[in-house]
């Protein structure tokens, strides 16, 4: 319920952004804690040692999905599995060996497609019930491109293969990280589709205090975007409007689940 509040009032800003769902983890995992546990496979097809991998895994962790203010999701690097070996995998093989509600991060040359030179690295999640686990893979295959690539590159593609693990699809919006290609184009940071995204999936619910000013400060912070869609603009006094009574059928939920 808390997340159809918060797409309603992301849906009412003043601009319509085109973030998705991984159709795999629906609404995401239903934890804001996650950990992400790398695999005892070969990452030197990739241009890169597990270590090195590792680094760059905290790396997209911590200056791209950590550092978004309005969600909860917390994404926890934890250690080399060593009695996990994924070398050989499909990426339904590797979902076997994944712990429950966590995301397993590794490489190999076998994955499905790795020969095409121009797939960089690719996730799968699967849920059950309240159970969720993903699996992502980079190239390591001999065609791989990763090897030409600089450190803030993987970093990105990293993040974007994290991104599909934790429950978010592609965007249509260039600017976004989880855009649906990266040819010929650098990321440095979330796009504003990215942020909605991620925090309507993981919100913070004290950002939803109507006695705050963090519920129109926080809608004002999403609408700041530098491209828009001139036909998806909605009067500013039927949002303010509809936000205020939104809030207050939030404010009482919210007092309701603590009650």
């Amino acid at each position: 319920m808390l997340k159809f509040f918060i797409f309603i009032l992301l849906f009412m800003n003043s601009h319509l952004y085109a973030w998705t769902l991984n159709s795999s983890t629906g609404k995401g995992f239903n934890k804001t804690e996650i950990n992400i546990y790398i695999a005892n496979t070969s990452c030197t097809g990739a241009g890169m040692t597990i270590a090195q991998f590792k680094g760059l895994v905290k790396s997209a962790v911590k200056y791209y999905w950590n550092s978004v203010p309005t969600s909860s999701l917390f994404l926890n690097v934890k250690g080399v599995r060593s009695d996990i070996d994924i070398s050989s995998d499909t990426h339904s093989t590797a979902l076997e060996k994944v712990p429950n509600n966590s995301i397993l991060a590794g490489c190999n040359t076998t994955a499905t497609d790795f020969s095409n030179s121009s797939i960089l690295g690719s996730a799968q999640s699967t849920c059950s019930g309240s159970t969720c686990k993903s699996v992502l893979i980079l190239n390591a295959h001999s065609e791989s491109k990763l090897p030409t690539y600089s450190d803030s590159e993987l970093e990105a593609v990293i993040a974007h293969e994290i991104g599909h693990a934790f429950g978010l699809g592609h965007s249509e919006y260039q600017e976004s990280l989880m855009y649906y290609s990266v040819s010929g184009k650098y990321q440095e940071w979330l796009g504003q589709d990215d942020v909605d995204g991620v925090t309507y999936l993981y919100p913070h619910e004290s950002e939803l205090d109507i006695f705050g000013a963090s519920i129109l400060g926080n809608c004002g912070a999403i609408a700041a975007a530098p491209y828009t869609n001139p036909t998806s603009k909605t009067p500013w006094g039927l949002s303010i409007f509809l936000g205020l009574f939104l809030a207050y059928l939030i404010r009482l939920l919210i007092l309701f689940r603590r009650n």
